[in-house]
């Protein structure tokens, strides 16, 4: 990772993940199809109901599991294995451990946190039915996406793809054998994602355990050393506020959404089954950006590490324009086949229109966001833990929910749209500001490398 080409590097690493993630974002398009199809318009909006807890989830997997990931990166750059080894070792035992945590209090106040997220009485029964199976599954989940980011790191990304895919595969298999041939309703879809799980966690696993693996889990590294410990969870901060921001966010979102449709032809039950058509969507357009960013990541790492900062710029500006790359064309048939994505879930004939118009403002702005995802990702590859968090919450803090919150009031002023228009429009705005953050931080950081790299090259004769 120190000498290859940078381009060749980040498209040998980031293939297999931006495949991998698409495959899973799809999951959660068919996963929403089976569940319209079979459940109707209660079922779409249990699944935007139970999104802020799941959310909530990944938050804590990657806190363990990006956070980990990074620095064990850094490590291997600093010729430094077994403490690399050390940190998968922690990182395992973290992530373990904060699943068995989550299970038991997620269960213990499941009604109230649903209730919270935006659930009445209507969704409610659905949306418990659906998270009583997956927050029993929560440990597998952390295994699986969490040890999976080590598999890249260790120079394997196609294995790393390919327990994306047996997860996601298996999850469409088994949700349509589930849902739709038994009938399994919302339980049925819970049941389909856990099992999935735990495919793709044994798949995980077996890579660290196997004989000769370039990344073993010892036993010895099992035990925790909270230096360690501390390091992972700080650098697993930015990830992990950013989904923590999504759930906070999406919570608020989907009480906006009952209050601004009940008084909308829509009806609170219809903006949020629209609300899971835009989120299905979105990460659609989107997770190739997340795929490219991982794929950077333990590039970035390693090249800070072995202190050859002109690669890891190369690699950070290769990565932003692939990520463009890839999100303009997806980004463009959302724009000009609103309708067909409408079509696909199943919505009543009177939910299109407005799905469709919702669709293009909700994700108007999407080909700039690759620079705010994957240059805020770059901080945390390098081991800046405070900037990338304070990039974190002002994107899905600081920004999204006085935007949330105000544009309903603001926007109806001054464009032909309603509240709830208003409110869909929101994420958009959003999307400028914390790519323009982004984009000032980044030219502060290129001034800074500059004079690192200048640093290096008077330093280099005296100790040669």
């Amino acid at each position: 990772m120190g000498t290859a080409s940078t381009l060749k590097l980040l498209l040998e690493f980031s293939i297999p993940a931006v495949f991998g993630v698409l495959v899973q974002t799809l999951y959660n398009v068919i996963d929403a199809v089976y569940v319209g199809a079979a459940v109707g318009e209660n079922g779409l909006a249990a699944t935007t109901v139970a999104n802020p807890a799941m959310t909530f989830m990944v938050a804590v997997a990657m806190l363990v599991g990006v956070g980990g990931n990074a620095l064990a990166a850094i490590k291997l750059g600093e010729r430094k294995k077994r403490v690399a080894e050390r940190v998968l070792g922690n990182s395992f035992v973290l992530l373990v451990g904060a699943g068995v945590v989550a299970w038991i209090v997620g269960l213990a106040a499941l009604d109230p946190i649903l209730r919270a997220s935006g659930a009445d009485d209507a969704v409610l029964p659905h949306a418990r039915a659906f998270m009583t199976v997956i927050i029993a599954g929560c440990p597998l989940q952390f295994v699986a996406f969490g040890m999976n980011n080590f598999i890249r790191t260790a120079g394997h990304p196609n294995r790393a793809l390919g327990s994306m895919l047996v997860g996601t595969g298996a999850n469409i298999v088994l949700g349509y054998l589930f849902i739709i041939v038994l009938d399994g309703g919302m339980t049925g879809a819970g049941l389909a994602t856990v099992c999935s799980w735990a495919l793709s966690a044994a798949f995980v696993m077996q890579f660290f355990l196997k004989k000769g693996s370039p990344m073993p889990l010892r036993r010895e590294a099992l035990g925790i050393k909270w230096r360690v410990a501390l390091r992972i969870c700080a650098l697993g901060v930015a990830p992990s506020v950013m989904e923590l921001g999504f759930a906070v966010s999406n919570m608020i979102m989907n009480n906006l959404l009952l209050s601004y449709g009940a008084s909308d032809p829509l009806g609170s039950d219809g903006a949020l089954a629209v609300m899971r058509v835009l989120s299905a969507v979105g990460m659609f357009t989107i997770m190739p950006s997340m795929g490219i960013a991982m794929g950077a990541q333990p590039i970035i790492g390693y090249n800070y590490g072995a202190r050859k900062f002109g690669r890891m710029k190369r690699t950070l500006g290769q990565g932003i324009l692939l990520g463009i790359a890839i999100t303009t064309p997806l980004w463009l048939t959302v724009l000009f086949l609103p309708d067909m994505y409408a079509h696909l879930f199943s919505l009543p004939e009177a939910y299109l229109d407005a799905t469709a118009w919702a669709l293009i403002a909700y994700l108007v702005f999407i080909p700039i966001l690759p620079v705010a995802l994957i240059g805020s990702n770059y901080f945390d590859a390098t081991g800046q833990a405070l900037k990338a968090t304070l990039l974190t919450l002002t994107r899905q803090i600081l920004f999204f929910i006085p935007l949330l919150l105000a544009s309903p009031h603001v926007l109806p002023l001054v464009l032909p749209w309603t509240p709830l228009q208003s409110l869909f429009f929101a994420p958009s705005i959003s999307d400028i500001t914390s790519t323009l953050l982004v984009v000032a931080f980044l030219a502060a950081e290129w001034r800074r490398l500059r004079k690192l790299e200048a640093r290096e090259a008077l330093e280099a004769p005296v100790a040669s």
